[in-house]
């Protein structure tokens, strides 16, 4: 058995480039793992895929399931697996939570059934099942292009905090993209510009869900050196160069935003870690 942390991301800036032929979007973004975790059991059985979660996803759904299943169809050889997964990272916060989970046990499983797969063939694999996937087998700091598959390392800021503030509404990824086209943005030199904390797909979400406006007001006001939107939402973040002011401002959203989830992270230098085997 295998145990592991599947750790979040953060999108410091989001770009979208336009729309592909395959209709997927192609983005150019920032990327950070940090140490907000999920908490996986991978252990091997005879036969099958099982899971268990503490968020009431059925296996149809689970892409850490899905992750399973196609390991075993590629290795074509017998086996199976029981996944167990203690979900914190929240769903449909723009985290990657489900994304990493695949990841997770998509290496986990490669590790448990022999032959075990080469990192090119897990990439692939992890693109296949979605577009976040891949970045969580590098984790962490990481130019992402492409739909997503295309992943440059960067140079580590481990110096860096992450204030997270989670809202509880959910945002579906898809109507969001589809609400950004729809919005029709048309300055492609905009576009073209990055800066930290900057998300093309912000105005798309708020646009959506309203409600969201108050959280990315208070996250904006905060003294930080920069802050934004992770992914299509609902999740809020500042960055934070100083512990003692990040942890004076978590203070004050937790006070502040009693219904929603507040997490001071630190940034991480993969998208996993496997915490005991045996």
């Amino acid at each position: 058995m295998i145990t592991l942390l599947a750790y979040a991301k953060l999108n410091l800036s989001l770009r979208i480039l336009g729309r592909r032929s395959d209709g997927f979007h192609e983005i150019d973004s920032l990327v950070q793992t940090i140490s907000l975790a999920d908490r996986i059991s991978v252990e091997p059985t005879r036969a099958g895929v099982e899971t268990e979660n503490n968020a009431g996803i059925s296996p149809q759904e689970d892409l850490a399931a899905r992750a399973a299943r196609l390991l075993f169809a590629e290795k074509r050889g017998p086996g199976g697996v029981r996944i167990k997964t203690e979900k914190r990272i929240p769903i449909g916060a723009g985290l990657g939570g489900g994304s990493s989970d695949a990841a997770a046990v998509l290496w986990s499983v490669n590790r448990l059934t022999a032959p075990p797969l080469p990192e090119e063939e897990l990439l692939r694999l992890a693109a296949d099942l979605g577009a976040d996937v891949p970045l969580f087998l590098t984790g962490g700091r990481m130019r992402m292009c492409g739909k997503g598959e295309k992943i440059i390392p960067l140079a580590d800021n481990l110096q860096e905090r992450f204030l997270l503030l989670i809202p509880p509404i959910h945002c579906r990824t898809a109507c969001v993209y589809h609400r950004f086209d729809e919005l029709a943005f048309g300055d492609a030199q905009a576009l073209a510009q990055e800066r930290l904390g900057r998300n093309d797909l912000e105005a798309a979400a708020l646009d959506l869900y309203s409600t969201l406006a108050r959280y990315r007001n208070a996250v904006a006001a905060l003294p930080c050196l920069y802050s934004g939107m992770s992914g299509s939402g609902s999740a809020f973040f500042a960055v934070f160069s100083d512990l003692e002011t990040a942890e004076a401002s978590r203070q004050t959203l937790f006070v502040s935003f009693p219904e929603a989830s507040v997490h001071l992270c630190q940034p991480t230098r993969t998208g996993y870690h496997v915490t005991g085997r045996r």
